[in-house]
Formats: structure tokens, sequence, C-alpha cells
């Protein structure tokens, strides 16, 4: 007889082979979040702000108007209804758990996260010829984008170099500490980094506000986290012990 167990926070039994089975294929852990999530939702009652919320982002991200405009779509629009009020239940338990905490991680992570940067971007290996941009800049012969489109060797070249909006967490250190501390439509002084010598200049810098958005990103973002901790203490344990019945 196969052997049974049971998650603890779902009333299903299943066999254990059949969870071994859904590891191998790599579905193990989407599941057993997915019926987490469920669980810990299914005594949350979001509201209609909420509910209406979540349903304007997913249509916006997946352009689902498409779908609803479409005939002989009910089950489709009855599992989407079905997961906007997850989510919008999964929204509201969060903002709970956690708004408390979210203005204060956002002010932590602003300065690298979340404020943004535009900046136009010149590169080559020469070095020479990079100085001679740079003086050509100085002088106003030329502009940095009308350069980086005809000699920048990256792609930045086909946007006349400019580059945004992007964030100082996903940039070269090096880079982030320019446009940390330059400011917009001045050319800075040439740099080498790599193999590679840059000219940069900051165009725009757009400081991050907190708002409803970030809260609400935040919130979630340490909801996923607590999920995924419980996911890894639950999954030792049912593999530790099988949680025999």
């Amino acid at each position: 007889m196969a052997e049974i167990c049971k998650l603890p926070f779902l009333d299903t039994k299943f066999s254990l082979s059949d969870l071994q089975n859904l590891e191998k294929k790599g579905f193990f852990r989407s599941i057993f979040i997915e019926l987490l999530k469920a669980d810990k939702v299914k005594n949350i009652i979001p509201n209609e702000l909420q509910i209406n919320q979540t349903k304007e982002e997913l249509y916006l991200k997946y352009n689902i108007q498409q779908i609803k405009n479409k005939k002989n779509n009910e089950f489709l629009i009855h599992n989407l209804n079905k997961e906007i009020y997850k989510l919008a239940s999964l929204k509201k338990l969060s903002l709970d758990k956690f708004s408390s905490k979210a203005k204060k991680i956002f002010e932590i992570r602003k300065e690298y996260s979340y404020d943004r940067y535009f900046y136009s971007l010149l590169r080559n290996k020469n070095k020479s010829q990079i100085y001679e941009f740079y003086y050509q800049i100085e002088s106003k012969e030329s502009s940095i984008n009308d350069l980086s489109k005809e000699h920048s060797s990256g792609s930045e070249k086909t946007k006349l170099g400019i580059i945004g909006p992007v964030n100082l967490i996903n940039l070269n250190s090096e880079i982030a500490e320019i446009l940390k501390i330059s400011k917009d439509s001045i050319i800075n002084d040439p740099i080498e980094i790599g193999n590679e010598w840059y000219l940069i200049q900051r165009e725009n810098f757009v400081p991050a506000i907190y708002s409803e958005y970030y809260e609400n990103q935040i919130c979630m973002e340490l909801l996923e986290k607590e999920i995924e901790k419980e996911y890894e203490k639950e999954y030792l344990n049912l593999m530790k012990n099988k949680l025999n019945l």
C-alpha cells in the first residue's frame, strides 16, 4: 500500500511517491507554495478597491481585455476572476502584516534601488579618440549623442547613446558613483572601465517618492519571502518525518 502523507495546511492527502514524482519533474515547489498561499488567504476578504486595482494591474500587464472581447471564454473569465480575487487577498494580507515596515525599507533602498537616472554614454577602446571626443563636447563643437551614434562601441549607439531609466543597483559601481555626484547635462572626465574608455553625461535624475505603489511592492516582497521560508521549513519536515498518518 502506498505510503500516505498530509500537507500541514491542507486537508487533502497525497501518496509520498506522488510528491516525490512532482519534485523530480520540478513541479513540487510551485504547487506547494500556491497551496500555501491559498491556505493563508482563505479567510481574507479584500475590499472592492483592492479588487479593482488588482484587476487593472492584470489587464495592463497581460492585455486581458482581448480575452474578454472574445466569445465563448466564460471558463477563462471565471478563472481570471478567481485569480484576481486571490491576488487582491494576498495584497491585503501583505499590507496587514508588513505596511508598518515598508516605509523604512523604502528609505534604506531608495538611493540605489528606486531613484532613477537617464544618462548618455560614449565608450571606445581608443583612449586618444575618447579624449578628442571629450574636448569636442566640452567646447560644444559636438554633442555626446551625435558622437555616440557614430563611434560608441556598444548597443547604446542605436539610441544616440541614451540609457535609462536605470537604478544605480543595476549599474557598474564606477558609473553609479559618477551619476550620484554629477550634475545634469555636464560631461564627466574620461574614465577607464575594464578595457574601454567611457564618457558619461547625466541627463536627468528622478528621485523616488514613497507611494502606495512602493508600499504594495515591498509588502508583497516581504510576504513572498515569508512564504518561501515556510515552504522550506514544511518541506524539510515533510521529507524528514514523512508525516505518516
